[in-house]
């Protein structure tokens, strides 16, 4: 077998274990407003106050999730200063609002997403995470993401970290799918 034959296929064998072990993150855009999201981020916030946010289930036991998720979700964006609050009286603009639901016992319907208030489940075996993402005003759905990873270990995982910045970027795009 010529040298070059020979490289090329112990790059491919060395490819080939990763392809059937995908453990994500991944997303998938269900929806998003024709016009993208990204004019109406800088709507809900314009004079940089905090956009609401609402989360709904565990992705792991123990309550420690919230900081991380906050903090992440806070330097996803590089186009655009991200502030949060769980506080309504707090944000810019109350009618705005991400909405992150983990683990959610069934998807239900993706434009129905921010007037259905869909509830959250508990953790999954193996650290599995799904979730389900919504960029709301008001009950109208601008955006929705579904998203994934398996074998998170906890909330400080860099797995759990890239699919929060992955939703974000999809969630707050511009019409062009850049964030």
């Amino acid at each position: 077998m010529p040298k070059c034959r020979c490289l090329q296929a112990a790059a491919l064998a060395a490819l080939l274990p990763l392809a059937g072990c995908d453990q994500g993150p991944a997303t998938v855009t269900h929806y998003r407003h024709p016009s993208g999201t990204f004019d109406f981020l800088v709507a809900a916030t314009k004079n940089r106050g905090p956009l609401l946010l609402g989360v709904e289930g565990r992705p792991f036991a123990g309550g420690a999730a919230l900081p991380r998720i906050t903090g992440v979700l806070q330097q996803a964006l590089q186009s655009r200063e991200l502030s949060l609050t769980g506080d309504p009286a707090a944000a810019e603009d109350p009618r705005f609002r991400l909405v992150i639901v983990f683990n959610p016992p069934a998807a239900g319907e993706v434009l129905a997403f921010c007037e259905k208030k869909p509830a959250g489940g508990g953790p999954k075996a193996e650290g599995r995470i799904d979730l389900r993402a919504g960029f709301c005003r008001g009950e109208d759905t601008l955006a929705v993401i579904d998203g994934w990873a398996e074998a998170v270990e906890g909330p400080d995982d860099e797995k759990f970290a890239q699919l929060l910045r992955q939703v974000a970027r999809d969630l707050f795009s511009r019409q062009g799918g850049d964030g």
